[in-house]
Parts: C-alpha cells; structure tokens; sequence
C-alpha cells in the first residue's frame, strides 16, 4: 500500500470517529490531500479493490468515491471505472459489492457513466461467470437497480433486450445460500420492471423485448410456485403473473383459467398466508377489468371471490394499533410534521375555465399523507373497480355478505368492514342501489347515533354517509339529522372521529351547492369555530380547508349573517397572533384567510384587512429577499409554499376589496410592484404563477403602478411564454390574465406608457398565438387555453392591427378558439374577446368557410350574450353563407337537428 493509500485510510477512519475533535482532524486531512485530486482518487480505486485493505476501510473508501462521482477528476477517471466494474462489483466480500452496486446505480442515474458499456459488462458478467455467485450476485443486484431507475433510458438506447436475454435464466435458477435466493429475487424484480414499462406504453422497446419472452416468464413463475423456497419469491411470482395479463392476446383462455384458479387459492388462503402475497393475489381481481375478454372469463368466480375480499377488509388487531389512534385522544398533541407533507399550489386565475373538474376536485386529497398499502385497502378498492365494472350484477352477492356482517349482535369489526365495503361498491353501483339507500340510511343514522358504538364504525360510517350523499342532500329530513351527526362527532374526543366528521361536513357542503344548508350556515359556523379552538394540528389543517370550502360555497350567505362572522373572527384571530411566521401551519391558514376574505368582501373591517396586508405582504418581502439572498451564497432556498400562500391571501384580499385596497399597496416599502416583479422572475414556477396572479390583481385595482414598470412587465411575461410544459402551463395561464386585467383597465394619462403597438402588444400577441395554434395542450391545460383564447381576443379587440404588427394571422388559432370557447361561461372579457375575434376572422371568410362546423359551435354557446355579440356572430355567419354555399348547405346538414333549431332560433339562420 502507497503512502497516500495509507495516509487516506487514516483520514476516512479519522473523519469517522465519533469524537468531534478527531472527526475534524480527519476531515482536514481529506481536504488536504483532495488536492491533488487525480492522484487521490486513483488511490480510492486501488484501495477499493485491494484485498489487502480492511473491509470497513474498504467500504469507507467506496461511500468517499460515491459522493465524489460527479468530480472532473472521477469522470475522468477509466481505473476508476474498470475498478468498480470488473472487480469491486464481484469481491468476495458483500459488503464491497452492495458499495460497488451503490456506486453503479447512481453513476448511470446521475449520467456520470454511460449506460451502454456498463450494462454490456454487468450483462457478460451474468452470461459468463453463471457458476460463480458472487459475480452473479453482484451484477445482478447492480443491473436490477439500474433497470429500476432507468428503465426508459434502457428504452431509448435499445438495451432492454439484452437485459431481458442475460436476467431470464435466472428466474428459475436455484442457487445456494441467502446470495443465490438474493440472485433470484433480483431477477424477478428487474423483469417486474420492464414488464410494468410495457404494460405503461405498448409501442415501448420494453414491450417488443419481453413479448416473445413472456410465456416463459409466467411458465418460471408457476414453477417456483409449486415449489417455493421463499414467500418473498413467490410473492414476486404472483406480482409477475398479475402484470404479464398486459400481453392479454398471447395468454389463452386454458392459461388464464389455471391463472385465475391459483390467483382465487391464495385470495382465499387466509390461514396463515403471508399478507404482502395476499395482497398481490388480489390485485389481480384489478388487473383482469382492464381487459374485456379476461373480465368476461373471471365473472363467474367473483361470486366466491367477493365475501373473500368484503372479509379482507375487517381489521387485524396489528391494524388497529398501527392506527395509533384512540377513542379519547383529542389532547395528544401532534408533530409538526403531521402536517408538513401537504402541497399548497400557487392560484390559477379562471378568467375563462368552467372551473376544475369534478376528477381533479376528487383527486385533491391525493397531496395528503400517504396511506399504508395494506390487504385492507387494497381489498376495498379492488370492491370498488369491480362495481365500477359490473355494476349491478354484484348487488346480491355484496349486499348478502354485507347483511350477515352488519348484524347489531356480531363484533365491531365485522359491522365497520361491512359499512366500508357498502361506501366502497357506491361509485359503481349508486343508481342500482337506490332502492336500498332509505334503509341503508336509517341504519348508519342509527349507528352514529348510538353512544355505544366503536369509535371506528362511527368514523367509517361518516365516510359512507357521505358516499350515498347524492341521496341525503336529496331528503330534507336525512340531510338535518346527518348534519346533526356530524357537528356532535366533530366535537367527539376522538381525533380520528374529529377527521372523518370534518371531511363529511366538506363533502356535504360542496353536494349542497343549491342552497340546502343556508338555514343551518349559524349551526355550522358556531361548530368550526368551537373546533378551531380544541383541535390538533392535524385536524385543525383539515378544518381549515373545510371553512375555505364553506366561504367558497356559502360566502353570501355568511356575508349577510354578521352574528357568523362575529363568531368565527375569535378563534381565527388567536390562530392569526397565535401562529409563528415559519409554522407550516401557516400554509393551510393563509389560503383559508384568503377564502375568508373574498366571503366578507367589502364587509371586511378596514382594520382587519389592513392587518392581513401587513402581514402578508411582509411574509412576501421577506421571502422574495430569502431567496435572493440563498441565490446569492449558493443555498438551498426556503420553502416556497410561504410565499405561495401569502400571495394567495394577498390575492384574497385584492377580490374582497378592489379598489379599496389601492391606498394600502401604495403605501408599501419596498414597493408593491418591485416585489411583485421579482416573484415573476424566479426559477420556481409555482412563484411566477403566483406573481402574475398578483401582478394581474394589481393592473385590476392600481393599473398605473403596473403601467410604470409596463417595459419589466412585457419583457417578464415574453420569457414566461416561451417554454410550456407541465411545469409552467399555471403560469402561462396567469399570464394570460394579467394581460387582460391590464388591457381592460389600463389608463391614458400622465404620459404613461401604455400596452399598445410601440410597447409590446404585437411580440405578445405572436408568442401566445403560436402557444394557442401550435403547441399540443393536455387536457389540464384547458383552463390556460382558455384564458389564452380570452387574453388574444381582448388584443384584437383593443386594437384591430395587431394581427397584421405581429405578422401572426388569425388562422394559426382560429380553430383552437372556437373549439376552447365555446365552453366557456359568460365571465369578464368574453364578449369584448369574442367580439374581437370574430372582427379578425370577418376579413377572412375562408377560414370560416373551412371550419363551419366549429363556428356553428360557438354561435350557439353565445345564446345569453348582448345583441351587439350576437349580431356580428349573424352577420359573419351570412357572409360565410354566401361566401361558399354549397359547402354551407353541406356543413349545416351535417349538423345535428337540434342544433340547427337552435341556430334558428337564435339567429334566423337555416
């Protein structure tokens, strides 16, 4: 061993010491001697692989060579690489080789390494040395993470082939001792992985690769199954088989039959078998529904298979002491990081979106903790896939397990996984079950009214209550008592009961869209804010975005109710003194202040709003200079959802107060709008979403403070438009209406500039043309559209050249706008916007002619509009009529009758 070798080993055991004097030394001497980096790093290597060298100094070196690999001296480094490849990966020692495998995985991750040669060396090692088990294991671990991390890369470079062709014989080799059975495992993982990339993308290199395989890989499967050596493999066995039904056409009705006998035993196999196996054998009952000829074959046995699953669903006793919750509970304090894995999004204006759909408002939760995986879970939403396939053809079976477990005289657990199973088939099966939702009803009324009951039916009752909602909303009587229930559970000493009440009150109130709940907003103000005061931080976050709902949905109700806000203004205002400016509760209580304000409106106290100012902008201030400052010293900057949320209760204030506001925002130091430009200017974009939100409120209420920076401006939102991805639609979106905001109020006055020809309309109107008429959109991008469509006919409309100034014609979006708008509602700016358009496109009657069918579209969706809109929409129609009217005659006959009745009735046209 060199000098500088032993001089390393000392400094990395050194740096290691638990006494901090010696780790200090140790870390100097490192330092020291990195200076000579290309020497130092060729000693790690040597080091690594010497076998005279202790294991623990050994492994110390390689964690020192993983963290350094991104060093030019590392990257550059062949003996480095040849080290690791070709002889730590293979050491007799298998300490060495999970480092070597460590250092692999994220060389390839990371890009350090390429990815072809050291696939072709792990590959050439599990082709060559197949009798020697260390080498085996160790390429075979270092190749299964590879395909884990990088699975699409593999795709792009064609190399999933030659994985699938070097790991397949190891599916059934049984080698020796806990390496051999490692070696086994790892095969099926990395096959497991390729197999799911197929079924992601059918046109992947992953799926053409494993197609001709795939027979023989569910042929390993069957036969490590008869004859396991570990629940582990045959667990990996199971998964396999589940993900291989993506190759549906080459599996035949004989293999699937013998499939699905196998996937029925272990479903049922409750005695003692393993839970982790259970729960892939139950996914399978998911995976047949997404294929029509495997659902046809299945249906038969579901009807043995559902009691299984319904009873899958009763909770174990490790289950419940998992859950860690009480029946008294409610003064056990939480962590602070209870509440620390939400995610609060930057605003996205809805100038002209119909607003979010009802998928994405279900999915909202899904920023929430993350629930455990569990045979229960997975059980109940296998229930619920099958209702939603089957419908009513499983009632009977369902409602027949259901009615034995529900009995008053059974235990506990047994009724609660009975009133899940019942909330879980709703979704697929709520019309068929309408004749049964009275009963269903009056029992689950019963049961959270009687005192006696489990805390745990009572939470899973609430859950299921509101699963049936549709119903209740629908009967006065059941919505008053289901109401009562829930603001007595709300105020249960059980935090988990706490939960499941305060989702219920959201999910009612959001079904009582049409006013249900007006009587009873004093009732349920007086409940929240008794709440707000004894909950938890966990059920206090959730209270807080059920008090954003109930603004959002009763705000004119709560407006008119001054006892209501009286009530509600105490407990918010010791949470509003009582909360640290670096609380994550903050996240949660900022956007449901800003709710709160856009409910009171002009009721708001101008002392209150001037205190929420203060704070709010502070926060901004103070977070827009953080992370300049990180940017500065080269740190990782503050949590950004700080000043997410304090720009949102910014923009709360902004709709609540208007005008009103106005002498507050020039009051502030540093000015508003300096402030407001740097947020639009940072690399995150959740920020710049927020900024141009605010910035689009500002050129609402004070358009001359946003006229004064107007250059900044433009020049702000044409960097913000030139990329759209999944990442910035929000914030081109936000955009958009910034631009409207300042088109509809900007003024003429005082010299100030304003957003016309000489000062950036036409680069704007180019750059969101080409994002409107050019670029593919996503279905999530549908609001952005039509705030796009919104924001180019409002320029249009504001000044008829700018089509000709942009060198940008009208066709390049003509049919994006017709198609986005006509969906959009009458909201601010649309008729100037339509009006606008329909200027443009009446100097180009071909356009019209070309696209008819999309035109009639629009003229119909512009039934409720003025005269003056619907006059100029008569007129282009006639022109185009015309214009070309044969084609006229043939593209209104195409038209369905309805529509054309409608045509007529609105414009005489026929």
């Amino acid at each position: 061993m060199s000098d500088v070798g032993q001089a390393i080993l000392d400094a990395l055991t050194a740096a290691a010491d638990p006494n901090p004097d010696v780790r200090h030394r140790g870390e100097v001497q490192l330092m020291q001697l990195k200076e000579n980096p290309d020497a130092f790093f060729s000693s790690c290597a040597e080091l690594l692989i010497s076998a005279s060298v202790p294991t623990r100094g050994r492994q110390l070196v390689g964690y020192l060579l993983k963290n350094h690999l991104s060093h030019p001296s590392c990257l550059q480094n062949m003996a480095l690489q040849i080290a690791v490849m070709e002889h730590a990966v293979v050491d007799p020692e298998c300490s060495i080789r999970a480092v070597a495998c460590a250092i692999i995985s994220l060389a390839v991750r990371e890009t350090h390494w390429p990815v072809e040669p050291v696939v072709k060396s792990l590959t050439a090692i599990l082709s060559t040395r197949a009798g020697e088990l260390n080498a085996v294991h160790g390429a075979m671990r270092a190749l299964s993470q590879i395909v884990d991390d990088t699975v699409q890369l593999l795709d792009m470079r064609q190399l999933t082939g030659v994985v699938v062709s070097a790991v397949l014989p190891y599916l059934r080799a049984q080698m020796d001792k806990r390496e051999g059975l490692e070696v086994q495992l790892k095969a099926f993982d990395a096959v497991s992985v390729v197999i799911e990339q197929a079924g992601i993308d059918y046109s992947s290199f992953s799926y053409s690769s494993m197609r001709p395989h795939i027979l023989q890989v569910i042929d390993a499967c069957f036969g490590n199954l008869q004859n396991s050596s570990s629940t582990q493999l045959s667990t990996k066995c199971v998964k396999c088989i589940v993900l291989s039904l993506g190759y549906h056409d080459l599996i035949s009705d004989e293999l699937f039959h013998k499939i699905t006998s196998f996937m029925s035993m272990v479903t049922a196999s409750a005695g003692g078998a393993d839970e982790e196996l259970r729960i892939e054998a139950t996914e399978f009952w998911r995976g047949v529904l997404c294929f029509p000829r495997f659902a046809s074959l299945v249906e038969p046995t579901l009807e043995s298979i559902i009691p299984v699953l319904i009873r899958s669903m009763v909770y174990s006793d490790m289950e419940v002491s998992m859950l860690q919750a009480g029946a008294e509970d409610w003064s056990v304090p939480d962590k602070i990081d209870d509440i620390r894995p939400r995610h609060y999004q930057a605003r996205v204006n809805e100038t002209g979106a119909n607003g979010v759909d009802d998928e994405d408002a279900e999915n909202e939760d899904d920023d929430g903790e993350v629930e455990e995986w569990n045979l229960r879970r997975v059980s109940a939403l296998t229930l619920d896939s099958i209702a939603e396939y089957y419908g009513e053809r499983i009632i009977f079976t369902v409602l027949s397990v259901i009615d034995g477990m529900i009995q008053p005289s059974n235990h506990w657990k047994e009724v609660e996984a009975a009133i899940l199973a019942l909330g879980a088939i709703m979704d697929g099966c709520f019309d068929s079950m309408t004749p049964y939702l009275p009963d269903i009803s009056v029992r689950l009324l019963q049961l959270l009214g009687d005192s006696s009951v489990h805390f745990l039916v009572w939470n899973i009752a609430l859950w299921t209550m509101t699963q049936i909602g549709r119903y209740i909303v629908s009967v006065p009587d059941k919505l008053q008592s289901f109401l009562e229930c829930v603001v007595q559970k709300m105020q249960s000493p059980s935090k988990l009961v706490q939960e499941g009440a305060t989702a219920a009150l959201q999910k009612t109130v959001i079904l009582c869209s049409e006013g249900q709940l007006d009587n009873d907003i004093l009732l349920i103000i007086n409940c929240v804010a008794r709440c707000l005061s004894g909950y938890q931080l966990k059920n206090r976050v959730l209270l807080l975005e059920t008090l954003e709902t109930i603004c959002e949905t009763m705000g004119e109700k709560l407006r008119i109710q001054p006892d209501s806000v009286e009530v509600l203004m105490g407990p918010l205002g010791e949470i509003w003194s009582g909360t640290p400016d670096d609380s994550p509760l903050l996240f949660s209580f900022f956007k449901c202040m800003s709710s709160v304000c856009r409910a009171l409106g002009q009721a708001m106290q101008p002392a209150l709003a001037k205190n929420i100012f203060g704070r709010s902008y502070r926060l901004l201030v103070m977070h827009v200079q953080a992370r300049a400052e990180a940017r500065r010293t080269n740190q990782d900057p503050p949590e950004y959802e700080f000043l997410v949320t304090a720009a949102d209760l910014l923009s709360g204030l902004f709709d609540a107060l208007s005008s009103s506001l106005e002498p507050l925002v020039l009051q502030c130091q540093p000015p508003f709008v300096a402030t407001v430009l740097e947020t639009v200017r940072d690399e995150n974009p959740e920020i710049r979403q927020s900024g141009f939100s605010l910035l689009g409120d500002l050129a609402r209420v004070c358009p001359v403070s946003v006229q004064e920076v107007l250059r900044e401006v433009v020049k702000a939102a044409l960097e913000n438009l030139a990329v759209l991805d999944e990442s910035t639609y929000g914030v081109i979106s936000n955009v958009a209406w910034c631009m409207c905001n300042l088109l509809e109020n900007q003024m003429d006055i005082n010299n100030l500039p304003l957003l016309d020809a000489a000062n950036g309309l036409p680069q704007l109107f180019a750059a969101i043309a080409r994002i409107l008429g050019t670029v593919p959109h996503t279905a999530e991008m549908r609001n952005m559209a039509e705030n796009l469509c919104i924001c180019l006919g409002l320029m249009l409309y504001a000044d008829h050249g700018v089509e000709a100034q942009s060198g940008c014609d009208v066709s390049l979006f003509a049919k994006a706008f017709c198609s986005y708008m006509r969906n959009v509602k009458d909201v601010p700016h649309k008729e100037q916007a339509v009006s606008g358009f329909l200027i443009a496109v009446r100097q180009q009657l071909p356009i019209v002619v070309s696209r008819l069918h999309l035109f009639f579209d629009l003229a119909v969706s512009l039934a409720t509009c003025s005269g003056d809109v619907k006059r100029a929409m008569h007129d282009l129609l006639e022109a185009a009529q015309g214009h070309a009217s044969a084609r006229w005659r043939q593209q209104l006959a195409q038209y369905s009758e309805q529509l054309r009745t409608r045509l007529y009735h609105i414009y005489g046209i026929q």
